[in-house]
């Protein structure tokens, strides 16, 4: 069985044939038993050139609506080549309030 972290990024490969893309597992910063709970996702896309940010974030809720009645949590950072040029990176995730 494959894991939701490598299921996440084989999707986002078909679908957007990114430039550069993430997908960090970050369960363990938070409570919980859960191991595959929250995630955060950087895609660089020459897809994303005509979008609006709103729309790139709707894309990604589309692609992993199944996924995302099992995920708690997924930070979306998404990027033109030309916005990830001049960024270069994501910024951090916050700590999680109710980690114990």
């Amino acid at each position: 069985m494959t894991s939701m972290q490598n299921y996440l990024e084989d999707q986002l490969q078909l679908a957007l044939e990114p430039d550069y893309f993430e997908v960090v597992n970050e369960s363990s910063q938070h409570s919980g038993p859960a191991t595959e709970s929250h995630f955060k996702i950087i895609v660089v896309s020459s897809n994303f050139d005509e979008m609006k940010l709103i729309d790139r974030h709707r894309f990604i809720n589309k692609l992993f609506s199944d996924e995302l009645k099992h995920i708690h949590a997924l930070a979306m950072h998404t990027y033109t080549p030309k916005e990830w040029e001049k960024r270069k990176a994501a910024p951090d995730s916050p700590e999680c309030s109710s980690k114990s």
